[in-house]
């Protein structure tokens, strides 16, 4: 039971979520994450803050989906020595066989969206048209736990038109009106994720040896350029899906870690997490018109 009353079967409005509302139609006071400048910047666009919204979700993922490497040993006179008789890097998009850690990710996207949609949910309660300034934290816990969480200022029109769903972008209040002034409206925050595994073959070890030198480790090299593109590709296509003629890119954050498969067969793993933000054009003039959300909302609402 919550205790703010009422079980909850992860549907809708948490009670949590529903207090808030509640609080803020009582008491009148509008909580925001935004500094001065930043709400005055929307305020001049034509929207009014309208509160803070908050969507979370704490998940299990335990499975992988690990499906190896590629890596097959060699049997003949080189049998042991770590060649790699496979696709070489493999990408969690490839599509292929071995793209282990496919439902790895899948999990990961899963928590993004859930929390992202909660956040918008509460946001449209309140009559938002759009949430601003959006942060999310990926959090973990003990025994394979994750929380994800999507925080932001919602805002709303002045207008009297709603668009069929609040927007949402990460960018700030006045990086938002600048975005408007030159004649384009966030679309939605879009984000690109992708884990990679590569196999430490003969030529990897040979170049990590203690006396290598000061040399590049191409297999390295090759795996975290593949898992940046493989984000970068899945970035663009939710950017697209969203209706972005354009995207811009906020953050690009990565991780490596090791993974002993057995005896004597040692791999890497990278994982690669691209945030930004889908944006359209509102008009099609070579000078951006003079903007607020009066004639910005109806032109989104129609995409």
């Amino acid at each position: 039971m919550d205790e703010i009353g009422g079980a909850w079967d992860g549907r809708g409005l948490p009670p949590v979520a529903r207090a808030r509302i509640a609080r803020a139609a009582a008491d009148g006071v509008r909580t925001s994450l935004l500094p001065a400048v930043g709400a005055a910047g929307l305020e001049a666009s034509g929207f009014d803050v309208v509160g803070e919204v908050l969507g979370t979700i704490v998940m299990q993922i335990s499975w992988t989906g690990f499906g190896g490497c590629g890596y097959v040993p060699m049997t003949g006179g080189f049998g042991g020595t770590g060649w790699a008789f496979g696709p070489g890097t493999v990408t969690s998009g490839s599509g292929s066989r071995w793209a282990g850690y496919a439902p790895y990710v899948e999990a990961l996207k899963a928590g993004r969206n859930t929390a992202l949609d909660r956040m918008v949910s509460e946001a449209a309660a309140l009559g938002a048209d759009g949430v601003v300034g959006v942060r999310f934290t990926d959090v973990r816990m003990e025994n394979n736990k994750r929380e994800f969480m999507a925080l932001g200022t919602a805002v709303r029109s002045r207008g009297a038109q709603r668009p069929a769903r609040p927007f949402t972008t990460d960018l700030g209040g006045q990086d938002v009106a600048k975005l408007l002034a030159a004649g384009w409206v966030p679309a939605g925050i879009a984000y690109g994720i992708s884990v990679a595994i590569r196999h430490d073959d003969w030529r990897t070890q040979s170049q990590i040896g203690v006396f290598s030198g000061n040399t590049e480790v191409a297999g390295y090299t090759e795996l975290m350029n593949h898992v940046r593109a493989d984000a970068r590709r899945d970035f663009a296509r939710r950017a697209a899906r969203l209706g972005g003629d354009s995207a811009l890119m906020t953050s690009m954050w990565h991780r490596v870690w090791e993974y002993e498969v057995a005896e004597g067969h040692r791999d890497h793993v990278a994982e690669a997490v691209i945030t930004g933000n889908a944006i359209a054009r509102f008009h099609a003039e070579a000078v951006a018109p003079v903007t607020n959300s009066l004639s910005i909302l109806p032109l989104r609402s129609s995409r």
